[in-house]
């Protein structure tokens, strides 16, 4: 059902976070109970020792009862007449403010004389107390009346003893120091107050040996320099052993008296830097965050990585801790630091029953899906051959999970076991990976030529075997090479059409082959043949051998087309060839049939012989062709002499380039070796290029033969043909040695031609051993042909019968 999806998917996204959650409100239950104090009291007192003493304030000295004080003015508690001494000396030295943290509650003869000193110092502030019953105790109203302020001297201790705090304000009656620096500020720079609403957490400066600190008897002989009074709140009180203990973290054993409570809470009024503490709203809503998100992050990770990360947020968040509390904030140490531990130990927890709680439900659907293919040790035998009746006493056994898990496992065992012989005697490679494109097997023949073993990763086949394009268009889904099972949810692969590829490596090829793997749904009871994909088997197949033979047929293929298509080419161009004479002189017969004139029967049987020649020649031509490319034309070599022989040959082109108005020229180079060659052969091949050259010049343009000996290995005689006024494109230099081809823009005299003389000349060029070339630019076109001297003796081919002569017109 719908509900039911949502529910799945909601678990799915919560269930990172209860860990978390569930310790969060554990470690705030605990808070609430007070559990996590004396650890939070420990951390107070340690990190004001990791920070340090910091200077106090130079406005603020103590004046102590001290033990010299008291061996010199007699037994505590004194005569008022100390304190009228005290006073007058401290006004003339000009101190701002005196603070007596004193309590005067008794009359006494002398009070007046010391109210009257109060009187003239004007900055008195006394001290106010209320006893076991909550009564007040207060100064005499002599000398309450003439002080300048009154404050509190109640103190508030912890279950270490320690004072870390101080109420601003009691029954309307201000902290003594905040009521020293409410007088401080009248007449010297105002200091802000504090919110008294509030508790103030006392910064201590440091250990009460470090605070400026006066003997009271210095002080009345006027040991003291004027100077280190002037201008200073002075705070009176007794510091002698046994008198109004005080512990603070910087002086626990022994500890230090009360006076210095107040001289720290008035350094920290006229600094401004109390201990700030986190809200309670606000401790309570970052614990709940805090074990929800590390909850979330460690659910992703190992156990390693989890300790790894637990370690270094406790170390962090105690530098953190350190490092604000040198700013003057103080947060929490032990109960984040206990969220964090617990966090980690319910993750762990939580996945260690979650995966025994997996591990057994696997056990139990891996055996219900292959018990009956277990052979039990002491229930298969030969007497109960009934296999239904093995299973059924399979069934009933007292097997627990561990003994199912070892059945299985020897199971497994037998079956890898097979699996692994049969893939070693395949000669195609077998990989098979999980849904993340982890390789779980991977035989011999595959390690071999994918260089993958069993570990590695399938995105490892790129980009030797497969491109990232080749995978993402494959039917089953990667995503930007790296499988998860995230993107294959759902998914599934066509069985009928596996994503398959040939690639070549090397001189060799190879078929690979992707097969969805799918044995989850086998295991599901009942089995359920649409299962999501679980997995991937790559098959690799060399198919070099067929490969090679389907290059083979393809090759062949391609050449009887060509050969096809050569035949048809030249059976068009050959029927058109000897069509074209042929219509040309059945026109002239009629022609000559109806005409009556002499002249014109004369130029009619004038046009029937040269068709019958153009015939003849076309004909001629061919059986030339056919023999050369048969072999069956043997040459008559013999022994010419080019500088008798090229000139009595070239005196026939002198009279027809005359009549052209061309220029004809023949360059010999002095003492040319004989030839020993084909004459016939040689006299074609130069009278087709110089007809040739004839053919293509314009009026006016030079036609040139020249000849020269090269004296390399082997030696030759090399011809170059060349003719002004015409230029082959460079796209038809290739062609124009092919059967029948023409150049129909170059004839400039119309003399057309069957466009076989050049393959003539060309293989008549070959038959005789030499070679043929042609460039052409800047308005020239050269022929140079290479012609052996003394060619090698070759044995010739055995060939079809060829016609053994020409056709002749007599």
């Amino acid at each position: 059902m719908r509900w039911q999806h949502y529910l799945h998917q909601f678990w799915q996204n919560a269930e990172p976070l209860l860990p978390g959650s569930f310790a969060s409100l554990v470690i705030i239950g605990l808070l609430k109970l007070g559990t996590w104090q004396p650890l939070e009291l420990l951390s107070y007192s340690t990190l004001f020792r990791l920070r340090g003493a910091i200077p106090w304030d130079d406005r603020v000295v103590v004046v102590a009862i001290d033990e010299p004080s008291l061996k010199t003015l007699g037994r505590f508690p004194w005569s008022r007449q100390r304190y009228t001494e005290l006073l007058k000396v401290l006004t003339q030295a000009e101190a701002s403010t005196v603070v007596l943290d004193i309590l005067l509650s008794e009359p006494s003869p002398d009070d007046p004389a010391l109210a009257a000193a109060m009187v003239q110092q004007g900055r008195v502030v006394l001290a106010q107390a209320w006893d076991s019953m909550g009564s007040p105790l207060l100064s005499n109203s002599v000398l309450r009346e003439a002080a300048a302020n009154h404050g509190h001297i109640y103190q508030q201790y912890d279950r270490d003893g320690l004072t870390r705090r101080i109420e601003p304000q009691m029954q309307d009656i201000p902290a003594l120091g905040l009521a020293t620096t409410q007088v401080y500020s009248l007449v010297r720079e105002a200091v802000p107050e504090p919110d008294r609403r509030q508790p103030l957490w006392i910064n201590w400066p440091g250990s009460a040996s470090t605070a400026p600190t006066y003997s009271f008897a210095d002080v009345l002989q006027q040991k003291v320099a004027v100077e280190k009074l002037r201008d200073k709140i002075v705070v009176v009180g007794i510091t002698a052993i046994g008198f109004d203990p005080l512990q603070t973290p910087f002086d626990q054993s022994p500890p230090t008296t009360n006076v210095y409570l107040h001289a720290a809470l008035i350094n920290n009024l006229l600094r401004q830097n109390f201990l700030q503490i986190l809200p309670e709203s606000w401790l309570l809503s970052g614990l709940a965050l805090l074990g929800s998100l590390f909850s979330l992050a460690l659910f992703r990770w190992q156990l390693e990585r989890q300790l790894v990360a637990l370690a270094g947020l406790c170390a962090g968040w105690s530098v953190a801790s350190l490092l604000l509390f040198h700013w003057g904030y103080w947060i929490p140490v032990a109960s984040p630091i206990a969220l964090l531990v617990s966090t980690t130990a319910t993750v762990a927890l939580h996945k260690h029953f979650k995966a025994g709680f997996r591990l057994q439900q696997e056990i139990d659907r891996l055996w219900q899906a292959y018990r009956d293919d277990l052979v039990v040790q002491g229930v298969q035998n030969k007497a109960m051959p009934n296999r239904a009746v093995q299973n059924a006493l399979i069934e009933v056994l007292p097997l627990p999970q561990m003994a199912k898990l070892a059945a299985l496992a020897e199971q497994l065992g037998r079956s890898q076991s097979a699996q692994a012989a049969v893939a070693r005697s395949l000669s195609i490679g077998l990989v098979a990976a999980d849904i993340e494109g982890l390789i779980w097997f991977c035989n011999f023949t595959a390690t071999a030529h994918l260089q993958v073993q069993v570990g590695d990763r399938l995105h490892q086949l790129i980009p030797k075997w497969l491109s990232q394009t080749q995978l993402q268009q494959a039917q089953w889904p990667l995503p930007s090479v790296a499988l998860n099972s995230e993107s294959l949810e759902g998914e599934s692969l066509s069985e009928n059409s596996p994503a398959s590829w040939e690639i070549q490596q090397g001189d060799r090829w190879f078929e690979l082959k992707f097969e969805p793997l799918s044995y989850r749904a086998h295991l599901a009871n009942p089995p359920d043949p649409t299962g999501q994909l679980d997995g991937l088997l790559l098959v690799l197949e060399d198919i070099s051998d067929r490969k090679q033979v389907e290059q083979n047929l393809q090759q062949q293929m391609q050449e009887l087309q060509q050969l096809s298509q050569l035949k048809d080419d030249f059976l068009s161009t050959v029927s058109h060839e000897l069509r074209t004479p042929v219509t040309n002189m059945r026109m002239a017969i009629r022609m000559l049939q109806l005409s009556a004139s002499e002249d014109r029967r004369t130029r009619y049987l004038q046009i029937l012989e040269d068709e019958c020649t153009r015939e003849i020649d076309l004909i001629n031509d061919l059986l030339d062709l056919q023999r050369l490319e048969a072999g069956a034309k043997i040459p008559a070599l013999e022994v010419i002499h080019l500088q008798e022989w090229l000139p009595q040959f070239m005196e026939s082109f002198q009279e027809r380039a005359k009549s052209r108005q061309q220029t004809l020229q023949l360059q010999m180079a002095p003492n040319l070796s004989p030839l020993f060659s084909d004459s016939n052969s040689l006299e074609r091949i130069l009278a087709e290029m110089i007809n040739n050259a004839c053919k293509y010049t314009p009026p006016e343009g030079e036609i040139e033969i020249c000849v020269e000996a090269v004296h390399s290995v082997p030696a030759y005689i090399m011809f170059q043909i060349s003719n002004s006024g015409s230029e082959i494109p460079g796209a038809e230099l290739d062609r124009i040695f092919d059967k029948f081809y023409r150049i129909s823009s170059g004839d400039r005299w119309n003399q057309g031609g069957t466009g076989l003389g050049l393959a003539l000349v060309k293989k008549l060029v070959e038959y005789l051993g030499g070679t043929i070339a042609a460039t052409s630019q800047l308005g020239q076109t050269i022929f140079t042909i290479k012609v052996p001297i003394d060619p090698a003796p070759t044995d010739p081919a055995p060939a079809d019968p060829a016609p053994t002569g020409n056709i002749s017109v007599g």
